[in-house]
């Protein structure tokens, strides 16, 4: 990931539909292939929101982000993610709207599980909520901090430990990831 962009605290519409297409394509593969597919998406001038809720088919989605894997599912998971963030008015006025409202519209999205949902919320839309991903279990466990493994109570432990803050959350969290690959695994330029 690359982390200052994620992490800057002003982003512009064009770097928060980065990050969200990045969220979905990155689910249940590495970085690198995501990369490769959203550099797929930039070369045939489809790396946005709207124009791929435009699409009419899925076909030429499913190639160009058959890199990240499940070239089946995916498209369908980023065509959707792309016309609700459309169909709620674009990324500004999404941005505008309560975190619940948006988490709970981003969960009913088939595909879109707490994980993906709360870091949209956290590196996309700028909403204080911390992530809870593979990174943060392991860096818990081996720090010995708790053995709790539900999503939810884990995220309300940092919830609890830490002050609202969105730019705590997102360094935070960033933190962890590094600590957990290394620098230089962790800080990978996107598109």
């Amino acid at each position: 990931m690359y982390w200052p962009q994620w992490c800057a605290e002003t982003k512009s519409v064009e770097e928060r539909e980065k990050i969200i297409v990045g969220m979905i394509l990155v689910q249940r593969t590495s970085w690198h292939s995501a990369n490769i597919a959203l550099k797929n998406l930039k070369k045939a001038n489809l790396l946005s929101t709207g124009k791929i809720a435009e699409l009419k088919t899925l076909e030429s989605l499913s190639q160009l982000i058959r890199p990240a894997g499940f070239y089946q599912s995916k498209p369908k998971r980023l065509f959707d993610i792309c016309t609700f963030i459309i169909a709620q008015g674009g990324m500004e006025e999404l941005a505008k709207k309560e975190i619940e409202e948006v988490r709970r519209h981003l969960l009913s999205i088939k595909g879109i599980g707490q994980e993906t949902a709360d870091t949209i919320l956290l590196y996309a839309l700028d909403k204080p909520i911390f992530v809870i991903d593979e990174y943060t279990r392991r860096w818990l466990e081996k720090n010995g901090l708790t053995e709790e493994k539900d999503y939810m109570k884990l995220q309300q432990f940092f919830h609890d430990s830490l002050k609202p803050d969105l730019n705590i959350y997102r360094n935070f969290h960033a933190l962890i990831i590094v600590c957990q690959r290394g620098k230089e695994k962790s800080v990978m330029e996107i598109v």
